[in-house]
This record gives structure tokens, sequence and C-alpha cells, in this order.
């Protein structure tokens, strides 16, 4: 399974879309932030505060969709899932993936752009996922501790979805 990470703005579904599609095999893209947006009554919206109702949504949505990795992987799919997970916050973090996702091998790419790229594409976002330019600050300095950590980091500042595939394609033929 391929998990697809960077601050909100990143690219990360856009980039999950465009590479599953591209794939030989088949694949499967799961957003979690789709399955999040299942809840149409009683949403809690991180940029509202965490608390105990955001992160048990998350917790749920996060087992859901390990729950189809599995099922799509048992017939011989491969997988993409994008989320927003934070080096450094362990109700968002990887650990929580590996831990739903045990037993599968999971394969973390982290997209970086800039903060001057972040805020230029969420301009152009709507609904709850546009996001404050505080909030884009805020999350684009938490996910900077993927710089040191070893993790395969993808800068999409400047180049447009086909050449990000290409890269992301040469990170995983690097291993």
């Amino acid at each position: 399974m391929l998990l697809i990470t960077g601050p909100a703005g990143a690219g990360k579904s856009t980039l999950a879309d465009a590479w599953a599609g591209s794939r030989p095999t088949p694949t499967v893209h799961i957003s979690l932030d789709d399955v999040r947006d299942w809840v149409k009554s009683g949403y809690a919206n991180p940029e509202d505060g965490w608390d105990e109702l955001s992160e048990r949504q998350y917790t749920v949505a996060r087992s859901c969709v390990a729950l189809a990795v599995r099922e799509y992987a048992r017939i011989g799919y491969g997988c993409v899932v994008d989320d927003a997970v934070f080096p450094d916050w362990e109700a968002v973090g990887l650990a929580g993936w590996e831990r739903e996702l045990a037993g599968i091998d999971v394969r973390l790419v982290v997209l970086m752009p800039s903060l001057d790229a972040l805020q230029g594409r969420n301009a152009t976002r709507g609904g709850h996922r546009r996001l404050s330019p505080g909030m884009i600050r805020i999350i684009h300095d938490r996910m900077s501790g993927w710089r040191d950590s070893g993790a395969s980091l993808i800068d999409n500042s400047d180049i447009g979805v086909d050449e990000t595939v290409g890269l992301l394609n040469e990170v995983l033929r690097q291993g």
C-alpha cells in the first residue's frame, strides 16, 4: 500500500488519483478525507479544534480505509491512500496506520510544497476543505518534521501532476 501525505493543499488526492489511474495493474485510490465526509450530521471539523469527537471520527475513518485496503489487497488490487499524517502527532501519526495495516507493507511518500504554493492552492478550494491562511501555515510547520525523518519527500511546488507522478514513480523505483 502506498500512503501519500503532506500538508493541506499539497496535492495528495490529486496525485493519488492520477497515480492510481496510471498503473498497469488494478489499483484503488482511497482518500481519508472522503471517508470522513461520510458524516453528514455531527461532522467534527478539525479546524474548529481537535477534540474527542474529531479524533473519534478520524480513528473510525482510518479503520474504514484500512478495512477497504485489506479487502482490495485480498483480491490482488494495489491501493493508494491519501491522508494528512503528522510526524509528531500520535493521534494522526504513521503508527496508527501501521497498527491498522499490520501485515501489509506500507510505503510512505510525503508531498512538501512551499508554503506559498500551499496558500495559493488553498485559495482555490471551497467548503470545509478551504482552510484559513493561518491554519495552512500551522499545518505546513507541523509537517516540516518529515524533512528530517528519512521519509521519501517530493517538492511539487512548481510542477504539474504528470511530472509529480513521474517523480513518485522514481521514488518508488529507488525503494
